[in-house]
């Protein structure tokens, strides 16, 4: 049973770590810090993030980020966060403006590069 245990540990390690994933090559255009009227959002290539919102006495949710399906969803892996998940549809994906601003479109609203 004792050496049973070190093997368990090291499969529960492998899952824990395997819940955070890189960002896909395609998807690392959304990486960056992200701003729009409503919310700031920090989004990494390793696959972590933040989504932050603006209003008085702000939501925040810091964990991992996925990219599928049109959809950019943070799902909180910190007992501080006060927002358990955030999913944003894509309505328009990262491009550069006739001024040279990097934005995008998530649920209607335009979010520019900092």
């Amino acid at each position: 049973m004792k050496k049973l245990l070190p093997l368990f540990l090291l499969i529960l390690s492998v899952g824990l770590l395997s819940c955070q994933r890189q960002l896909d090559d395609d998807d690392l255009v959304y990486r960056g810090d992200w701003d729009s009227k409503t919310y700031a959002l920090q989004i990494y290539s390793n696959g972590y993030g933040v989504c932050n919102t603006r209003k008085w006495g702000g939501l925040t949710c810091e964990g991992y980020v996925t990219v599928r399906s049109d959809k950019i969803v943070f799902t909180s892996n910190k007992e501080t966060s006060s927002l358990p998940r955030k999913k944003f549809d894509i309505d328009e994906r990262p491009q550069i403006d006739a001024n040279g601003v990097t934005f995008m479109i998530l649920d209607g609203e335009r979010f520019e590069r900092r």
